[in-house]
């Protein structure tokens, strides 16, 4: 573990996503120090680790056929952009910052997790990462953490301590985000994940000095789980007078 002289060594888990867990990385790379945060590399799982056609019924599902032709045309933004040197996606930042992207179907592979150690790995850091992490993961380095854009426990789904049992660690930090009237739920997405990069960069360099917060539990009371979206979640938050896009 770090004494604070010696860069956090970090490694981050998450699925490959031009809009949110993009932008997490975006603001997360932008705001470290490279003499306190090291991000030794990206570990990419399969998006909601389904097959890409279950994914796109799964967005469809959600959207509808109008909006979902707008999500369309974003992919095909971002693509170009990532194409003509303008990276949106998890894997073009990290190419622009020389963070190595490492591809697996699991975080639970042990003679992965046996790297982490031999690596000197202080943190294993989930960003959306689309699975539970077992016990062999969370106890393969010292610090494994959750980046969770939802209040806690009412959302479990800023920053919880990881358990096997979902979100139901010690919390160690919390940042708010501006919601204004006219947002829609994608652009407040972005901006969750934008606000978590930049201050889990900051409080992760904490890591090894006085100025790391005590780890607290998180209130078992009115505690709730909120999956995946649905179709009919989408339509209440659009009779709300919100947008999806």
């Amino acid at each position: 573990m770090t004494n604070g002289t010696k860069p956090v060594r970090v490694v981050a888990v998450t699925q490959s996503d031009p809009f949110f867990t993009a932008r997490f990385f975006e603001a997360f790379l932008e705001e470290r120090s490279s003499d306190r945060l090291d991000l030794v590399e990206i570990v990419l799982l399969r998006n909601f680790n389904e097959s890409k056609p279950a994914l796109v019924r799964r967005l469809f599902q959600l959207y509808g056929p109008v909006d979902f032709m707008r999500l369309l045309g974003r992919y095909v933004t971002a693509a170009v952009s990532d194409r003509v040197g303008r990276p949106r996606s998890v894997e073009a930042i990290a190419a622009r910052y020389g963070v190595p992207v490492v591809r697996l179907s699991t975080i639970n592979d042990a003679s992965y997790l046996r790297t982490l150690t031999a690596r000197g790995v202080d943190v294993l850091l989930s960003v959306a990462a689309p699975e539970i992490f077992r016990r062999p993961a969370l106890t393969a380095v010292p610090h494994v953490l959750n980046v969770h854009s939802g209040k806690l426990p009412l959302y479990r789904g800023m920053m919880p301590k990881m358990v096997e049992r979902l979100d139901a660690g010690r919390l160690i930090a919390e940042f708010p985000v501006d919601v204004a009237v006219a947002d829609s739920a994608f652009a407040v997405a972005e901006r969750a994940k934008m606000v978590a990069g930049r201050e889990v960069a900051r409080l992760l360099a904490a890591i090894g000095t006085p100025h790391w917060p005590e780890p607290r539990p998180i209130p078992a009371t009115r505690e709730q789980y909120h999956g995946f979206p649905t179709r009919r979640d989408a339509r209440r938050l659009q009779a709300s007078g919100r947008r999806l896009l």
